[in-house]
């Protein structure tokens, strides 16, 4: 076992913990896995492109994919594709946007991020509703007009 999917591994048992618990939706784990295939992918297309001589996927996409939760497919494809290892520059960046991103979910869980969470699943849930239960075309205002006639700041 590398030492890099020991990350991978832990990042597997936080999330099911916290699902069964009840701190993350499910949707957060399959958040994270969906995001890593997109990560993994992005990086066997820049590999290929390196060889080829083509265009390449810029840094920054490869960055912010790992930032918003797809860092266990790039730490699969870094490893798998032997592709970004050695850029010094690079891999701290990496992990500094890893190292963000596990920032973000232990926040989560705290009373705070999880009034965020319950907000933003609360405002993707209404949004949906409207989009779906309405008959006529609703445009982007009507659709947040719609959305905080209903919320109550505290």
């Amino acid at each position: 076992m590398k030492y890099h999917y020991t990350w991978i591994y832990l990042l597997l048992i936080a999330l099911g913990i916290s699902f069964a618990l009840g701190y993350v939706p499910l949707l957060i784990p399959i958040f994270y896995f969906l995001l890593s295939v997109m990560a993994f992918i992005a990086y066997k297309n820049d590999k290929q492109a390196a060889i080829k001589g083509t265009w390449r996927v810029p840094e920054k996409t490869l960055h912010l994919l790992a930032l918003i939760g797809g860092w266990p497919g790039a730490i699969f494809a870094q490893q798998r594709l032997r592709h970004k290892t050695q850029k010094m520059s690079f891999k701290i960046l990496f992990w500094l946007t890893l190292g963000l991103n596990l920032t973000l979910l232990a926040w989560l869980h705290t009373k705070p991020g999880q009034m965020l969470l319950r907000g933003i699943f609360e405002f993707i849930n209404r949004l949906l509703k409207v989009v779906f239960t309405e008959t006529r075309t609703l445009d982007v205002i009507d659709i947040f007009t719609h959305f905080y006639n209903g919320v109550q700041f505290s």
